[in-house]
């Protein structure tokens, strides 16, 4: 698979956007997408736009992080992308954003 990410925002909340492309020769099914901020931080993630992605295919999924409390603060984004192959073999990759920037 392969991430890209849109990231835009203005106060104390950012928006970000990530798209997963299936680079893989099969489909990749059960996909579930996963993250999390600091405690002082809030985050809402949108529902994927499909749970399956059919090879050189992507899907999509939306996320806000509102961040009141510590608002000149960076903020670290932990995700994790879980999915199964054609065979139901399972997988997972995790990523780390660091410095989500601030827009105030």
């Amino acid at each position: 698979t392969q991430s890209t990410w849109g990231v835009k925002g203005s106060g104390t909340v950012s928006t970000l956007t990530a798209v997963v492309t299936n680079l893989s020769s099969g489909p990749l099914h059960r996909v579930a997408f996963l993250a999390a901020v600091p405690k002082y931080a809030q985050l809402t993630i949108m529902p994927l736009s499909d749970t399956s992605v059919a090879p050189g295919q992507a899907l999509t999924v939306a996320m806000t992080v509102d961040n009141p409390s510590e608002p000149h603060k960076a903020v670290m984004l932990r995700l994790k992308l879980q999915y199964c192959d054609a065979s139901e073999n399972p997988f997972s990759e995790d990523i780390k954003a660091s410095n989500l920037p601030v827009w105030i």
